[in-house]
């Protein structure tokens, strides 16, 4: 039994009538096939911690914003009257924001769709290294 931490809390993993497969990176079942890939291997490399880092890079900032208009939002229109002011005819700045919210979810999603598919790429390359590239595996 090994002790792992993952996520800040300690578990025990245990290959119970399993042999590490030997550089492979995957743990093989009794009949030879592979069944798991070693997770503790593939969270230590490089590839995977490369992958980690850009997705935190975009999706903290990307959570701020979002979070943080929409919040002011509600600030804004429940606390201070900086919104009600005419934009154009009977249409105050309020609706313009609020529309301007959905305008950005909209966009938020389209961008975080196209750098899904760049995370994906990475997270492929990296299970590659491990010979865990097999369609079924999936």
């Amino acid at each position: 039994m090994a002790k792992t931490v993952a996520g800040g809390k300690a578990r025990a993993v245990q290959a119970k009538g399993k042999n590490r497969g030997e550089g492979s990176g995957t743990v093989k079942g009794e009949a030879g096939k592979e069944n798991l890939p070693d997770f503790d291997a593939i969270e230590a490399s490089a590839g995977f911690r490369d992958l980690m880092k850009k997705k935190k890079a975009f999706l903290i900032p990307v959570i701020a914003l979002f979070l943080g208009l929409y919040l002011l939002f509600n600030f804004v229109i429940s606390y201070t009257d900086w919104l009600d002011q005419a934009f154009v005819g009977d249409i105050t700045w309020v609706w313009v924001f609020a529309f301007g919210l959905f305008a950005m979810t909209w966009i938020l999603v389209t961008v975080y769709m196209k750098r899904a598919e760049k995370f994906d790429d990475m997270a492929t390359k990296t299970l590659k290294e491990f010979n865990y590239d097999k369609e079924e595996n999936r």
